[in-house]
């Protein structure tokens, strides 16, 4: 009966180092799917007007108050979230973009007069994201 016991312990020790390598393989498909580039496209792309993209365009060369710094803000927390969802191409795409905003939020929070968002970098920062998700295999709305 001793025996018995022992069989069953040593079993119990094989199947957690199974579990282990089962898992590797099981994360690491996770962090592909964080990675699909073209579902980061179709979060900044997908909804019309309502888009990230389409909310960043419409934005471009507007002075900065106090409603358009909360969407400057909130805009910029988006990308900082698809930019951590993207692989570095992409994300160096979307930081186009981000960083406008951040200066933008710099720029109001130090009391700097007439901050408007920075309209080329806007246009430039989207057309950058544009080819990024084209080459990624996304199919960019029309505008």
């Amino acid at each position: 009966m001793c025996s018995l016991v022992l069989l069953s312990a040593c079993s119990g020790t094989d199947d957690s180092s199974s579990t282990e390598t089962t898992s590797a393989p099981a994360a690491a498909t996770a962090e592909a799917v964080s990675k699909d580039p073209v579902a980061v496209c179709g979060t900044l792309f997908d909804g019309g007007d309502d888009s990230i993209v389409s909310q960043l365009t419409a934005l471009a060369g507007v002075a900065v108050d106090e409603t358009v710094l909360t969407q400057v803000s909130d805009l910029r927390q988006e990308l900082v979230g698809a930019i951590a969802k993207s692989p570095t191409d992409l994300a160096s795409a979307i930081e186009g973009l981000r960083s406008p905003l951040g200066a933008v939020v710099s720029a109001a929070g130090s009391g700097t007069p007439d901050v408007t968002v920075d309209a080329e970098a806007i246009t430039t920062g989207t057309a950058e994201l544009t080819t990024a998700c084209e080459d990624a295999g996304y199919t960019v709305p029309a505008a």
